[in-house]
């Protein structure tokens, strides 16, 4: 009897000291991470809010009010669906802050005519055309390049500056826009969905 008690006491001893260990080895896990945090902490204290104030939720323009979204749409060779997914961005962003900026070629007559026709039967302002400066194709950072630039321009002129800037490509068409709230908030959803799919 003496031998079994003797023999549990030890396997408790045992039990409690692995125990023991791993909770040790977790509580080191967890204060790295504190010590991690509180170093990160006290530095951007002392480096980046010494600068630049803290921004909090009170410092945030209210929704809808913020500026516009730029979308940038680099398009070579592009006829044959740029015109009806810049119609399907115009009808479902209709009365939303959304700028348009298409990138062509000089030497891709075909895309410069579909986005010059959308442009003056409804572009309305709100579709800017950015011809390149060199013949295509070049590379899309390229493209993106020159509708920085457009856009730059674009903001001088109207004493605007973007919230945002969205990447599209002139495959894909807008797949959902929520509706605008009593708010004014325009809360825009893209989806990559083909073209030929969407109008199958």
């Amino acid at each position: 009897m003496s031998g079994t008690l003797a023999l549990s006491e030890l396997l408790c001893s045992e039990l409690l000291l692995f125990a023991a260990l791993g909770l040790i080895i977790g509580g080191l896990d967890d204060l790295a991470i504190d010590l991690i945090y509180l170093a990160r902490r006290g530095w951007r204290s002392l480096t980046v809010y010494s600068r630049v104030a803290r921004m909090t939720s009170r410092d945030l323009p209210p929704a809808g009010s913020a500026g516009p979204i730029a979308v940038f749409i680099p398009a070579w060779d592009e006829s044959d669906v740029i015109r009806p997914m810049l119609t399907g961005c115009l009808d479902k962003w209709a009365g939303e802050d959304v700028q348009i900026f298409v990138g062509a070629y000089p030497n891709d007559p075909a895309t410069l005519w579909a986005v010059c026709t959308l442009i003056t039967e409804r572009g309305g302002g709100r579709v800017t055309l950015v011809v390149n400066d060199r013949p295509g194709p070049t590379t899309k950072a390229d493209c993106l390049n020159q509708l920085w630039v457009a856009l730059q321009r674009w903001e001088v002129e109207q004493g605007r500056r973007v919230l945002t800037v969205v990447l599209h490509d002139a495959e894909q068409v807008v797949s959902v826009v929520t509706p605008k709230k009593s708010q004014k908030t325009a809360n825009v959803r893209f989806g990559s969905s083909r073209l030929a799919a969407a109008m199958a």
